[in-house]
């Protein structure tokens, strides 16, 4: 069956009003369009406007060097323009140096290859290098002077790497800031996913089961902490600003730590005499947790301050269980590697609130512009 069919609202809502909310979920996508579009215009009109022989380098540049951010552009704008200067004096001086035969531009291009990767794995930002250096040996005219050659790649470049940053700057301006906001939200999405897993598994006294959760995770933290230092090279060039704590990054990275400690504990049933106590308590706790959690998605999002609910009250009620849990000597009835992971369990529970709430705060600095104050023994 057809989706209109299936879904009989869909078929009734307006042409226009399905084209607009199409428009609205690939905002970000037509603006970057526009951009690429507008910037490989202007690369296209400045080489033929400077008559440069091979200016469609700027053209190229513009298509390989513009991403979604200000920051991002910039880097990648900035280390192409030092790959290429490194391979165009490399590929030039080769060029002046080759006699012309099939076999010494062999040689040459052998010898610009090695040397250009050895500094690329040296120093990343040369990575190009050798890609440029080998292009100019085997295009280069052999009626064209060698320095003038290098040149004019040098400028091509340079000029589709300006164009790129500007466009980026002065078009729907793509600032880092909003990436991480976005990227960190959905960090966080994923952690409340995985925090109600983690309930249930305690709640159930079941082993938690394996996930490839976890994986996607730390990748997602791994481009939450790109674009903070995409946002932090905006900062430092003036091209743009952010109010995001630096702490941020590192305190989702906390508590992804201590979902794992937690699934580490959990990898096991918890055993009954344990389970049946400390099990409800731990889930609510847990779940607590899931709900503040999904609080600060929202918080970071909407730009205001974190509904702390009573998390605290759940904190304490695990607490307390666990300590009436200790006083009536069930613990010292565990083999030391079951002791060993129920009190792992308390602990990391224990940490990941404090985590949880410094991020809450963290988040509300956003939000209000100044250092938060967490009231909270």
């Amino acid at each position: 069956m057809t989706d209109k069919a299936d879904n009989p609202e869909a078929a009734k809502t307006p042409l226009p009003v399905r084209l607009r909310g199409l428009l609205t979920r690939r905002a970000s996508d037509l603006r970057q369009a526009v951009r690429i579009t507008v910037a490989v215009a202007a690369a296209y009109a400045s080489y033929k406007a400077l008559d440069l022989q091979q200016g469609y380098w700027a053209v190229f540049t513009v298509l390989i060097v513009m991403q979604g951010s200000i920051g991002s552009t910039l880097s990648a704008a900035v280390d192409r323009l030092i790959g290429t200067m490194g391979g165009a004096f490399l590929g030039g001086f080769a060029v002046a140096m080759h006699t012309g035969t099939t076999l010494s531009l062999g040689i040459a291009l052998v010898l610009v290859t090695a040397l250009a990767t050895l500094a690329a794995g040296i120093r990343p930002q040369l990575r190009i290098a050798s890609v440029t250096a080998a292009i100019l040996l085997l295009t280069a005219p052999p009626d064209v002077e060698a320095t003038g050659f290098v040149i004019d790649r040098i400028v091509e470049i340079a000029i589709g790497g300006v164009i790129a940053v500007l466009a980026t700057v002065l078009i729907f301006p793509a600032r880092s800031h909003g990436l991480v906001v976005a990227r960190a939200a959905t960090v966080l999405d994923r952690i409340r996913k995985l925090l109600l897993t983690e309930a249930e598994a305690v709640e159930r006294g079941e082993a938690l089961a394996p996930s490839t959760e976890h994986v996607a995770l730390r990748q997602a933290l791994s481009a939450v902490e790109q674009a903070m230092k995409d946002a932090e090279r905006e900062r430092a060039s003036h091209l743009a600003d952010h109010d995001i704590p630096p702490a941020i990054p590192r305190t989702l990275w906390r508590v992804r730590n201590d979902l794992v400690a937690i699934g580490a504990a959990l990898n096991e049933p918890l055993p009954g005499s344990v389970a049946t106590t400390l099990g409800p308590a731990g889930a609510a706790l847990l779940r607590a947790a899931a709900t503040l959690t999904g609080q600060c998605a929202v918080a970071l999002r909407a730009a205001r301050t974190v509904e702390r609910g009573d998390t605290r009250s759940a904190r304490l009620a695990f607490a307390n269980t666990f300590d009436e849990l200790r006083r009536a000597g069930v613990t010292r009835a565990l083999d030391f590697e079951t002791a060993g992971r129920v009190f792992g369990l308390g602990f990391t529970l224990e940490r990941l609130h404090r985590d949880l709430s410094d991020l809450a705060d963290r988040i509300d600095e956003i939000a209000t512009g100044q250092p938060a104050v967490n009231a909270e023994a």
